[in-house]
């Protein structure tokens, strides 16, 4: 399955009103989002695995890309579409040598970091915080400025992440961004995620 151009990403993460991965990712497809990241930092494979292979179920159902934040071995055992790394995780270049197939996006904060993922095999990059996220505290904030910088540089398509809101989607549209938006908090803090998921897929579409 290919990358959508252009859109929203969805993030899940449990400390929002959803507690559970599997329903966050329901909750972001439901909203009209049609690319999801499993990010789950801790916990037993099995557990992962499982969850991992439920949200590849709901994301055929919905006809989405799936994607595995860090864990490879978690991707390729769940069939997810790919999975993203960031610099401290496994090499881009050694996913792509083994796992060719594999949708692969990296994380940056910088051009040299957006270069270096394009060159490594890369399919898109992960660039930011662009905001001061309240999941990434302690990530360089890049702003605007610094995502418009990343966008120019590279041929991929390059997915803003941090501290994104509703308000904030027509900024980064304009950076050049096509890739999309990735978001956590702006969609599953709300008080009805999918009702929020699909705000900011409409404002993404009419930015």
């Amino acid at each position: 399955m290919k990358l959508p151009r252009g859109g929203i990403y969805g993030i899940t993460d449990t400390s929002y009103t959803i507690k559970n991965h599997v329903e966050a990712a329901r909750a972001f497809l439901e909203g009209g989002v049609r690319i999801v990241q499993y990010r789950r930092k801790e916990g037993s494979i099995r557990v992962m695995l499982e969850e991992a292979r439920a949200i590849r179920r709901l994301c055929n159902e919905y006809g989405a890309v799936f994607i595995v934040d860090d864990r490879v071995d978690i991707a390729v055992l769940s069939d997810a579409d790919g999975v993203h790394v960031g610099l401290d995780d496994a090499p881009v270049d050694e996913i792509r040598r083994r796992f060719g197939g594999l949708i692969i996006g990296a994380s940056a904060s910088t051009v040299d970091e957006a270069l270096q993922g394009e060159r490594a095999g890369a399919n898109y990059i992960g660039a930011g915080s662009v905001f001061p996220s309240p999941t990434r505290p302690d990530y360089r904030i890049t702003g605007l400025d610094g995502l418009r910088n990343i966008v120019k540089s590279v041929n991929i398509p390059v997915y803003a992440i941090g501290g994104i809101t509703l308000e904030s989607i027509p900024a980064i549209k304009a950076t050049g961004a096509w890739g999309g938006a990735a978001v956590i908090s702006g969609i599953l803090a709300a008080k009805d995620p999918v009702k929020m998921a699909k705000a900011f897929v409409e404002a993404w579409e009419n930015a």
